[in-house]
């Protein structure tokens, strides 16, 4: 037997008992698809179909390159390039940058919930997948010195026992060798939810709620900040403040859905 021959065998049984075992596994434990209904035969998504998947709005241009939402499209009327929004144009930010996969809605927005408040972790692995695809045509990742997750508050984390945006900048990395996760913020202040609050009152409640790590080096340096969801922005526009002001060089922001359109 050949040299080829000897390195193939082990593979081939590899895979004819990875189909046999997820053959099994449909059998005895069947996977439905949240949206509708479908029996799900992959183990690439357990939650959605492929169909389903699918239907995401992903984030298109023109955009505005500062808060990531997309303009509104009118036919006749549509620029070329992407421009800054009124609300960013009216406001302080921080970031240099921000880019995002898809808008909060259906099937995006169902998978967030799933992930952030049902403890389903596999679908962070799918959603890691959206965000790169979605991103990677307008980001350099070997540029940056630094990766950051957005933090939770302990307090949060115990009681959900994980940092979701962890989980996905996880598997981010896993796709992305260059980047290297570091656990350069800290958030200091336990803040309520804000999916009641108004704009105004989100940016006065995460005011001085993030810090930079003691040991964290981030200064002259370039940070790649992550966050799951952008709704008004002040969480990311703040953790960006934090690390400016610690002496990051620049800092972009990506994330898997921003949560509306702009008008």
């Amino acid at each position: 037997m050949g040299d080829s021959e000897q390195h193939s065998a082990p593979s081939t049984i590899r895979a004819v008992t990875g189909e046999v075992f997820l053959g099994l596994k449909n059998l005895f434990l069947p996977a439905f698809c949240r949206k509708c209904g479908v029996r799900i035969l992959t183990e690439e998504n357990i939650y959605f179909c492929r169909e389903c998947w699918s239907t995401i709005e992903l984030v298109t241009e023109p955009k505005c390159p500062r808060c990531g939402r997309p303009h509104s499209r009118r036919v006749g009327f549509e620029p070329i390039e992407n421009f800054m929004c009124s609300e960013c144009s009216a406001q302080k930010l921080w970031s240099d940058s921000v880019h995002a996969a898809g808008l909060h809605a259906d099937v995006l927005r169902d998978a967030v919930h799933l992930l952030k408040f049902k403890k389903k972790r596999l679908i962070a692995a799918p959603l890691a997948r959206l965000l790169l695809d979605g991103v990677r045509g307008e980001m350099d990742f070997g540029s940056y010195d630094v990766f950051v997750t957005v933090p939770l508050h302990r307090n949060r984390v115990k009681e959900r026992g994980y940092n979701q945006v962890e989980l996905i900048a996880e598997q981010l990395c896993q796709h992305v060798p260059e980047l290297k996760l570091q656990p350069a913020l800290r958030r200091v202040k336990d803040t309520p939810s804000f999916s009641l609050l108004r704009a105004q009152e989100r940016h006065e409640l995460i005011r001085n709620a993030f810090q930079v790590a003691p040991d964290a080096n981030i200064k002259g340096k370039k940070v790649l900040l992550l966050d799951d969801v952008l709704t008004t922005g002040a969480t990311s526009n703040e953790c960006a403040r934090v690390l400016r002001r610690a002496g990051a060089q620049a800092v972009d922001v990506i994330a898997l859905a921003v949560a509306r359109r702009l008008d």
